[in-house]
């Protein structure tokens, strides 16, 4: 049985874009819709492949020659309500790093460090004004977040500390949504293997934030206790607004949803992922153009499979059914112009790897 999708569409064969690249690849939309993706090369160096206007890829790798050195982790992309495409990434200064369009679909300024003292890769999100916030986790183990200072998105205000305690998860990257009531809500691997949220009380109160609040069961170490949180969590936003969050624990793939409120329960109710024998990577969703989440598992073998929600905003999803190929790490789903699926991925070969739907 081929792998199910949105009514109408198929899931293609996967193609490539070239080798030589560490750690996973990061993609985001210029202005005009066409996908922008980037890599760390082997020099500690970002490189970019783009989009023709007719859908097809630049053939070479672009590289940033004032990145040199500077690159130590998964570059994060992110487009400005101004239409200006932003990469972000920790640097082996310990640094978080951004890049900016000069003008849209364009040329790039120069790189600048935003934060400092970062211990893991950042995660960025629009607040409702269209302020960016990026947020990381810090040396000292607690959750850090920096933000534009103002709506011109030129400038940015001194890194602030959230708390909290990450523990020995300090390298696993936090994931951020945005809900309904246009609130940020950043998700941490806390320091006994648990998903923790902290939310703004307001939408773009960078500096007013809730209390934290589990989102999976506390392990407690008994015997009867749920399995350990394993990796970073995932965090998008349903097509009714609710946030819901993706984590894996043991081999097994798990998820909550806050509800109507937007609230996370007091008391976790999580629940199980279909999905093959065992998964290696958090799960990883999109927002399909059918309304449904398509949420992306890499089995204990490496390769990518599918499943999604039953119906648009439901707790139940598909059977998982196998797309192939060979992921390391995870997999970092977009969406072109036309709202088709793309997947994209590091390979076996260090190269960038991708799925992508196509018309049936």
């Amino acid at each position: 049985m081929a792998p199910s999708t949105t009514p109408g569409l198929a899931w293609g064969s996967g193609f490539g874009l070239g080798p030589g690249f560490i750690n996973d690849p990061g993609i985001g939309p210029n202005a005009d819709d066409r996908l922008q993706t980037f890599v760390q090369g082997g020099g500690r160096d970002l490189y970019t492949k783009w989009q023709n206007p007719d859908g097809s890829w630049v053939q070479d790798w672009v590289h940033f020659d004032d990145s040199s050195g500077k690159v130590d982790g998964t570059p994060v992309a992110l487009r400005s309500p101004d239409g200006i495409l932003h990469v972000f990434w920790r640097g082996p200064d310990n640094g978080i790093w951004e890049y900016r369009q000069q003008v849209i679909n364009g040329s790039w300024a120069a790189p600048v460090k935003i934060a400092s003292n970062a211990a893991s890769d950042p995660a960025p999100a629009l607040n409702a004004d269209g302020r960016i916030s990026v947020f990381y986790s810090g040396i000292d183990a607690s959750l850090w977040h920096v933000v534009q200072q103002q709506v011109n998105y030129g400038s940015w205000v001194p890194q602030q500390s959230l708390g909290g305690g990450v523990g020995n998860n300090l390298k696993l990257a936090p994931t951020v949504a945005r809900n309904g009531e246009g609130r940020l809500e950043v998700f941490v691997t806390g320091h006994q293997n648990e998903v923790w949220g902290i939310a703004q009380k307001a939408a773009n109160a960078t500096t007013n934030w809730v209390g934290y609040f589990p989102v999976s069961p506390r392990t407690g170490g008994a015997p009867a206790s749920p399995p350990a949180v394993t990796g970073g969590p995932f965090a998008i936003t349903d097509a009714d607004q609710r946030v819901r969050v993706f984590w894996r624990a043991g081999n097994v793939g798990f998820h909550a949803v806050e509800d109507a409120t937007y609230t996370f329960p007091a008391t976790p109710q999580p629940q199980q992922l279909p999905a093959p024998a065992g998964i290696a990577e958090t799960p990883a969703a999109i927002l399909a153009m059918d309304g449904r989440l398509e949420v992306f598992l890499v089995a204990n073998d490496r390769s990518l499979w599918v499943t999604e929600q039953q119906s648009h905003n439901e707790d139940t999803f598909t059977p998982a059914q196998q797309l192939g190929g060979y992921a390391p790490g995870r997999p970092v789903p977009a969406r072109y112009a036309d709202n088709r699926i793309l997947v994209p991925h590091r390979g076996s070969d260090n190269g960038w790897w991708a799925y992508q739907q196509v018309r049936a």
